[in-house]
């Protein structure tokens, strides 16, 4: 009980998990595709982008961090999750912000692995160096940029620190163990789905060729994305846009 198991893990009557496995069916199998979606998307950049590219390498870390969010969740601690959530976010975003700067004589990109420099920490410029680049194969302008990616980080943001305790009443049902919180629970999972939803809208700017041809060469893997389409298809706009557009050949210029 030192470590209140009871609660998280153990019991089925009392444990935060069974609960939120109980109430959210159709939240949960939303996620696991969505945890399935990120797979297919992101072996495919793995597979298409150049041997240590910034998107392809840092999906490594962030892989456990979503897989992370969603444990943290079942278990009762939501400013945890969304918290992990955050860093899940933050270090995609500098994926595609340092792919600009990959095999540059610059080295930004090798200079940040060794910690001797930092990725822009502010949203409004990191919107600002993306609408910058040459290399969008969908044209976008800075204010859609941010408009996908400010709401969410800004939120994450908030609740790593726990501001904004009163706007959601996320506190309701809190006591001094993980218990599973309605209304905690659908907040977080509406930030996950809008979380992935903003990264593919990224990938769907810089990135759709490299996944519509790895689509292409597996038919297994096509398959997959299709049913993964369907099945998440009205929860995410960009990710549906994105899955629309590489599914066919045509489609991608």
């Amino acid at each position: 009980m030192t470590f209140d198991w009871y609660f998280t893990d153990v019991s089925e009557g009392e444990s935060a998990r069974y609960h939120a496995l109980e109430d959210k069916p159709v939240e949960t199998t939303s996620l696991m595709h969505l945890t399935q979606a990120d797979s297919v998307i992101h072996f495919a950049l793995w597979s298409e982008l150049p041997e240590n590219h910034p998107v392809a390498e840092l999906w490594l870390e962030t892989q456990t961090d979503l897989l992370a969010t969603i444990y943290l969740a079942y278990g009762g601690f939501f400013r945890q999750a969304l918290t992990v959530l955050r860093s899940w976010f933050e270090i995609a975003i500098h994926g595609v912000f340092l792919s600009a700067h990959y095999g540059q004589p610059s080295g930004r990109y090798e200079q940040w692995r060794r910690g001797q420099r930092n990725a822009p920490a502010n949203i409004h410029k990191l919107a600002q160096a993306l609408a910058s680049r040459q290399d969008m194969v969908v044209q976008t302008e800075e204010a859609e940029i941010l408009s996908k990616i400010e709401p969410v980080y800004s939120f994450l943001c908030h609740r790593t620190h726990a501001q904004g305790l009163d706007i959601y009443d996320l506190q309701d049902g809190r006591d001094n163990v993980p218990r599973y919180l309605p209304r905690s629970f659908d907040v977080w999972y509406q930030k996950v789905l809008e979380s992935f939803d903003a990264v593919c809208f990224l990938y769907r700017v810089f990135f759709p060729k490299q996944i519509a041809a790895y689509l292409q060469r597996s038919a297994a893997e096509k398959q997959r994305a299709l049913k993964l389409t369907v099945s998440l298809s009205g929860l995410m706009p960009d990710f549906e846009r994105l899955m629309k557009e590489v599914l066919f050949e045509n489609s991608v210029a």
